[in-house]
């Protein structure tokens, strides 16, 4: 059953309901290509999407087009590389725009990813995920993780200086990020300014969500009605269930409470 509070934020219009994938929509799978929603959310965002002043969106670390292509909803506002990709609908019938200032650090990042290919190999689990700007070394398959998190990060850390940009760390994840304040956040605000939202849920359960967490806390102290959701794992970092105001029990947990958000709504 609801919340009063959660009730409360549906109220309102115009409406927002913003959520991150792997691990909140899908769950975590041994690599990005196999990972698939969990059965019946997509049917649950296009459904939610039709109602009057409601916005749904996907703000992910993965590349646009990837996150759009396993979503696979029309008619989404899809965020991608923590929001350094923008697109309304699913590429590549919608246009795919990047923020103008993370392209001159294309290089760089491809430069890294290049080093990491040659030193990190994939039959020692590792996974390296390239993206416009920057990418991703996964290390979820490696046999010893903490081992395979303090190879990355040794081989990357002096060059990432070297050449500006920017490492961070998720689950079984160390990301190439560029050296611009630009994060989930950030996004999140944009879509709040750019839709006039008056309501919001925002959903997560990694690290980098914490960013779009702390947005939401600003903003509701300026009026917003808004709830933030925090996906419950065995992994999920301290900090994020601390500033949640929903936890719920993994991916099915979080299909369920959209089940009831959609026929409340």
């Amino acid at each position: 059953m609801l919340s009063p509070s959660l009730r409360t934020v549906l109220s309102q219009r115009p409406l927002g309901l913003i959520f991150d994938i792997d691990g909140t929509l899908s769950p975590i799978a041994p690599t990005p290509e196999e990972a698939r929603l969990y059965p019946g959310v997509g049917e649950l965002l296009a459904q939610a999407r039709k109602h009057v002043d409601t916005h749904v969106a996907i703000i992910t670390g993965r590349a646009l087009e990837s996150g759009a292509a396993l979503v696979n909803v029309d008619g989404l506002t899809y965020v991608g590389t923590h929001g350094l990709e923008w697109s309304d609908g699913l590429p590549p019938r919608a246009p795919v725009q990047i923020v103008p200032e993370a392209l001159p650090y294309r290089e760089p990042g491809n430069a890294l990813l290049d080093l990491a290919e040659q030193q990190l190999p994939a039959n020692a689990g590792f996974l390296v995920e390239r993206k416009r700007v920057g990418g991703a070394i996964h290390y979820r398959l490696a046999p010893d993780p903490e081992l395979a998190r303090q190879t990355i990060l040794t081989l990357l850390e002096g060059p990432a200086q070297v050449c500006h940009m920017r490492l961070s760390e998720g689950k079984r994840i160390v990301e190439i990020k560029v050296p611009l304040a630009i994060d989930k956040g950030v996004a999140l605000q944009k879509l709040v300014e750019r839709f006039g939202l008056q309501g919001l849920i925002f959903a997560g359960d990694d690290r980098t969500d914490l960013d779009a967490i702390k947005a939401l806390a600003r903003l509701r102290q300026t009026g917003l009605a808004a709830q933030a959701i925090v996906v419950k794992h065995t992994d999920t970092p301290p900090e994020l269930l601390e500033n949640a105001d929903i936890v719920v029990e993994e991916v099915a947990g979080m299909a369920a409470l959209l089940g009831e958000i959609v026929a409340t709504l």
